[in-house]
């Protein structure tokens, strides 16, 4: 199961304003922390779809970043995207609500006045804006409305600027085109056979899934919470000017680089019509940001690890929850632009990617924990406690490190913790140490790092020696 606690992230450590972006969630939604943080992705996406197109090869990726989030009813999911939308709002951009309906609605529709003119209405789904799906269970429900509706919203997360995100449909005044480049937020109840639902449809391979199961424990303790609010102003070490300042500015600074690569002004942009603003983007895909020479391997490093989580799965489900890595892969790259865009850079760097990589891989842990009904993946439990010991051994066998920045004692080096378990499994192989330190070892791990060079530590919970160990 993925963490509680974002504070753990090298990203939320290093970047006071997402920090303080959380603070104001974290008052609004309690106790759903990661739905925050992926929040501030989506918002960070709106603001840059219009400028930012990723090249992959002769095609393209954009920044958006999109969340299906699946938890029982009355556990904060609606009144999250009511931080998510005043925010939007504050910052200039534009966010609805969409329940249900119908393609016109979605899509656009005719309309003729008195004079027999016929207009055009644009529906939902077109331009820029930050959609919350409300009710996701109705993109679930098995009949013909609601699968056209999974189809016109996969056409509508395509990427921008391949023309796959153009939505079409032919009616008796006319046919609706319509550009879309919205961000999709849709939540939901666990509803019946969900599992099949996300094994089946497609959509669930263009978004980030997450899913989060709610005990009674844990509402009587968001209760108990709430009711310590009542009268009760927090301080924020941010305040929401400055998180409404930092997307406006964001965009502003988006805005000066697309005109400066294009060599026009900020008036002939803000003029210029839709199809000459995707030239502008499109032509600048190249230039907007760049990459150093740590970021393909860190990416290579991110795929692997994603892979290792599903290679000694039953081949039925590895199949099916493999389908989710591209996503994921698109995702890295996406969300590792979104930091270089944090930090003020226009140099996507190795460090980014790492940043990214360690949100999705909780993610898509999480995914797969769920779906294999939360037995452990392609390991059996007695397996697994007995490789939980050969780890807990080398980390004792492994020299440990005091930071004295707050981060304590107790660290090991990454790779000379792997080279003790290999020595004491008599493993030569670093993929094949690597893979049980992926199925069995990162559960019971913290992670830090200091400039390149990977740390770890066992969890205060797995620290305390057992009886049979040779270092008592």
């Amino acid at each position: 199961m993925i963490e509680h606690s974002v504070d753990k992230y090298e990203a939320v450590q290093k970047y006071p304003i997402l920090r303080g972006y959380l603070e104001h969630f974290r008052q609004v939604s309690k106790d759903n922390e990661i739905p925050g943080l992926l929040s501030f992705f989506f918002i960070q996406g709106q603001a840059a779809i219009p400028y930012v197109r990723i090249p992959i090869g002769g095609s393209n990726i954009d920044p958006r970043v999109n969340v299906f989030w699946i938890q029982d009813t009355r556990t904060g999911k609606s009144v999250a995207f009511e931080t998510i939308q005043k925010v939007m709002v504050d910052a200039g951009m534009e966010s609805m609500d969409y329940t249900t309906g119908t393609d016109a609605a979605m899509l656009g529709s005719f309309n003729r006045d008195s004079d027999g003119e016929v207009t055009q209405t644009p529906g939902a789904l077109a331009g820029r804006k930050g959609i919350n799906f409300d009710e996701g269970s109705i993109l679930l429900k098995p009949n013909q409305h609601s699968e056209e509706t999974v189809l016109f919203l996969q056409s509508a997360l395509n990427a921008a600027g391949t023309g796959r995100n153009i939505l079409t449909k032919h009616m008796k005044d006319g046919t609706i085109k319509i550009k879309s480049d919205v961000s999709l937020w849709i939540t939901t109840f666990p509803p019946k056979g969900i599992k099949e639902h996300v094994l089946d449809k497609g959509i669930f391979q263009r978004v980030l899934l997450y899913w989060r199961n709610w005990t009674l424990d844990m509402k009587r303790g968001v209760a108990h919470e709430l009711a310590k609010a009542v009268y009760n102003q927090p301080d924020f070490v941010v305040s929401y000017d400055e998180v409404v300042t930092y997307f406006k500015d964001l965009e502003s600074n988006l805005t000066s680089r697309l005109c400066k690569i294009n060599g026009i002004s900020n008036l002939e942009w803000m003029e210029a019509d839709e199809e000459s603003r995707e030239s502008y983007a499109m032509n600048a895909k190249n230039t907007m940001f760049s990459i150093d020479d740590s970021y393909r391997p860190a990416l290579v490093d991110a795929i692997d690890t994603y892979y290792d989580l599903v290679e000694n799965m039953d081949p039925s489900k590895q199949s099916i929850c493999s389908s989710f890595i591209m996503g994921l892969q698109n995702y890295t790259n996406i969300i590792a632009h979104h930091m270089a865009m944090l930090e003020g850079v226009w140099v996507v760097t190795g460090e980014h990617i790492d940043m990214a990589r360690e949100i999705l891989y909780d993610l898509y842990h999480n995914l797969i924990h769920w779906l294999e009904s939360e037995v452990k993946v392609g390991m059996k439990a007695a397996e697994m406690r007995k490789l939980e010991k050969v780890w807990k051994d080398a980390y004792f066998r492994t020299e440990q490190f005091d930071f004295e920045d707050g981060r304590g004692p107790g660290w090991v080096l990454k790779k000379d913790l792997m080279k003790n378990f290999g020595r004491i499994q008599n493993i030569s192989s670093p993929t094949a140490t690597l893979d049980r330190y992926v199925k069995s070892a990162s559960p019971m791990m913290e992670n830090t790092k200091e400039g390149r060079r990977k740390y770890v530590r066992l969890k205060p919970e797995h620290r305390k020696k057992s009886t049979g160990d040779k270092n008592d």
